[in-house]
Order: structure tokens, then C-alpha cells, then sequence
């Protein structure tokens, strides 16, 4: 038996974007205020480096947008709706990435140096640069952050204001790529000519940062193919189990040291950019099981699973900025009182709350802004009846 086709929103793959995101929020909280090294709280920085696997959970992003962006092409694939893809997708994205540039401006001039303050109690290295995004010697003024968020974390790289935006370059131009490459690949009704244009553009991509990146998403458009023809299995309880197992055995695979229970598999992926290719086959078999596991799907259908949809990008861009603010100036202010381990862990829950908070308001822009754009990019698509995807 196979999947039915999704004509809706795929609801399952909304609360796995969420789950994927508080995984990156957890895992920056523990390695940003966590202590390194041995102590009371070394259980979590074991549970990071275990579980709260940013890699993978970034690689599941990239997955999903692969799917996302190229089920569309499934039923038109005119011109005029490659255009308006490539039109409405650099404005999709940077309304909220400009939102927390701006956002991290602010909060950098309400805590100045709080989260340098706090990493020297604290002795974590990652935190006291500002996440791997020093502000020394840069222009941190309000014009700045503007620029970054609608420009530069885009076309420059430039991620000072807010380190999880470096992923937003790779979203931009592998959006891009997948515009271009879901229409011919749906267009090719063959599926040995449609596996043998995935295996070269992979191939073309490389085992090097950051172009396996770009595997993430074709492995999306190999999965929106299936989805869209109707070829994802129904899983029976027993497999659906063994599946989603086996994409969690994956998805904690990290690039680095791993435990013995990893060894075989680290024996045959040598090179470290070959994690890639686990967590790609990680976020295929998660997304296959929830897709096509009766339970599993109405399981992740709820209201939860939309509502932690809808917050994922905000979650994202916001959680980095609070830690660095809030909860560093919720630590400094509680160490003296409750000692290192009870201040560390009262400033992640003050993080995990305001970054919450915040991402409601955010949430709501985005939902909006999406909306307007939809609306303003849509009357190229309404200036000529749709073509089949037969056709």
C-alpha cells in the first residue's frame, strides 16, 4: 500500500520543523551557558553532545524546505510560477531575519557586555564571542543590523547580530536551486531518468561544506515525488517503529567523537562531511514514518503541531539574542544566591520563556507578511489558466 497524496498542509512535517527547532534552541542553550568540562551539570553538555544534535536538526530544516518548495511543480510548472517563486523567496525570508537583526541590536544596547560578564564566570568560550560572531570592530549601530537582516545574512554572510543566521544563505540559494531543478526533475516522468539527474547533481555537489547542503534539499524533492505520486508506503505499526528508531539512531550521529554504538557506522564515513548523508537519511526516514504511519501522522495532526509549525522560524532567529541578553543578565544577577548551577539553570528557563514570548508577536508577522506576498506575487499565476502537470 502507499501514502495517500497530501493535498492540504502537511501538518506532521509543521510539528517536526518545531520539534527540530527547540532541539537548536536546547542544544545552543546548554553549550552557550552550560560550563564546559566536569561538574554538577556535565549530564547536559553529555546530553548535547548525545542527543541535541544542531547539525541534524539543521539538516532536517533543509530537508523539509526541499519538500516544501517543490511539491507545487507537481501540478504547475509554467514559467510564471518558476518566476514568482524566485520572486516572492529572498522577501519571504528576510522580513524575519531583519526582525531579529533588529531585535539583537536592541538587546545588545539594553546588556552590553552581560553575556561576556557571564561566560567569564562560567568559563564557556562560545558565549563570551558572542557565538562564534565576535561584535568587535563591526558597526553594531540599528543601520547595520537593518542591513544585515535584509541583505547581508543573505548575500554576504555577515551573521554578527544573530550566529543562527548563517543557515539563511544556504536557505536562499538552495531555494533557488530547487526552482529550478523540482520542474525538470517532475517533468521527466521516468524515474531512472529522475534518479540518474539526482545522483548527478548530488555527485556535482560534493562531500564538502557547504555544498552537501544542497544534497538536503534534493533529498526533499526525491520525497515531494513521492509524495505528489502517491508512492510513500503505509506503515504497519512494526515497521513505522523500526523506522522512526532507526531515524533517531541517525539523526544523533554527530561529526565528530561518537560513542562505540556509532562505531560501524563511523568506520565506513571516514570523511566528517559525510554526517550529511546520515542526517539525510535520517530526516527521509522521520518524515516517510510520519507521513506514512496512520497513528504516527494523526498523532503530529493536532493543534500543537501547527502552533509549534507556526513558531519554528521565530523560535530560531530569537533564542541566540535572548540567551545573550535575558538569560545573561538573568544569570549575573542570580549567581551570587542560588551558585553556578542553580543561576545556569534558572537563565535557561528565563531564556527558553522570553524567546517563547517573543516568538508569538513574531509568529503573527510572519504569518501576515507571508500572506501579502502571496497575494502580491499571485497575480502572475492568475494571468494565464494553469497548465497540468500532465502536460
Amino acid at each position: 500500500m502507499t501514502a495517500k497524496p497530501s493535498t492540504g498542509k502537511l501538518v506532521p512535517l509543521e510539528g517536526l520543523r518545531g520539534l527540530a527547532a527547540l532541539l537548536v534552541m536546547l542544544g545552543h542553550i546548554v553549550r552557550g551557558l552550560v560550563p564546559p568540562g566536569p561538574g554538577p551539570l556535565d549530564p547536559l553538555n553529555q546530553l548535547h553532545q548525545l542527543v541535541l544534535n544542531g547539525g541534524a536538526a539543521v539538516t532536517v530544516f533543509f530537508v523539509l524546505s526541499g519538500l516544501i518548495l517543490s511539491l507545487p511543480f507537481a501540478k504547475d510548472r509554467r514559467p510564471a510560477r518558476i518566476l514568482t517563486a524566485l520572486l516572492k523567496r529572498w522577501p519571504r525570508l528576510l522580513a524575519l531575519t531583519t526582525a531579529a537583526c533588529l531585535f539583537s541590536w536592541a538587546a545588545i544596547g539594553l546588556s552590553g557586555a552581560s553575556y561576556q560578564q557571564a561566560a567569564a564566570l562560567t568559563g564557556n568560550w562560545w558565549m563570551a564571542s558572542h557565538f562564534n560572531a565576535p561584535l568587535q570592530g563591526h558597526d553594531t549601530s540599528w543601520t547595520a543590523a537593518l542591513c544585515d537582516g535584509v541583505f547581508g545574512v543573505f548575500w554576504t554572510g555577515d551573521v554578527r547580530f544573530d550566529s543562527p543566521l548563517w543557515t539563511m544563505r544556504i536557505e536562499l540559494l538552495g531555494s533557488y536551486a530547487i526552482y529550478l531543478a523540482a520542474p525538470l526533475l517532475f517533468a521527466a516522468r521516468r524515474w531512472g531518468l529522475r534518479l540518474a539527474i539526482l545522483g548527478a547533481l548530488m555527485l556535482a555537489a560534493g562531500a564538502t561544506a557547504p555544498f552537501t547542503y544542497f544534497t538536503d534539499f534534493l533529498v526533499g524533492t526525491l520525497l515531494a515525488m513521492l509524495l505528489a505520486e502517491g508512492k510513500l508506503p503505509v506503515l504497519p505499526a512494526g515497521p513505522a517503529a523500526a523506522m522512526a528508531m532507526a531515524g533517531v539512531y541517525l539523526f544523533c550521529f554527530s561529526a565528530g567523537p561518537v560513542p562505540l554504538l556509532y562505531a560501524p557506522l563511523k568506520a565506513l564515513l571516514p570523511a566528517s562531511a559525510a554526517a550529511h548523508f546520515v542526517w539525510d537519511i535520517s530526516a527521509a526516514c522521520l518524515i516517510t514514518v510520519l507521513l506514512g504511519s496512520p497513528a504516527l501522522r494523526a498523532a503530529f495532526s493536532g493543534g500543537w503541531a501547527v502552533r509549534l509549525g507556526q513558531l519554528s522560524f521565530p523560535l530560531y532567529v530569537l533564542h541566540v539574542p535572548v540567551m545573550l541578553s535575558a538569560g545573561a543578565v538573568c544569570f549575573l544577577h542570580t549567581v551570587a544566591a542560588l551558585g553556578l548551577p542553580g543561576a545556569v539553570l534558572l537563565a535557561a528557563a528565563t531564556t527558553i520563556a522570553v524567546t517563547l514570548l517573543c516568538a508569538a508577536p513574531l509568529a503573527w508577522l510572519d504569518q501576515h507578511w507571508t500572506a501579502l506576498l502571496g497575494r502580491a506575487t499571485g497575480i502572475l499565476l492568475r494571468r494565464r489558466p494553469a497548465v497540468s502537470a500532465g502536460s
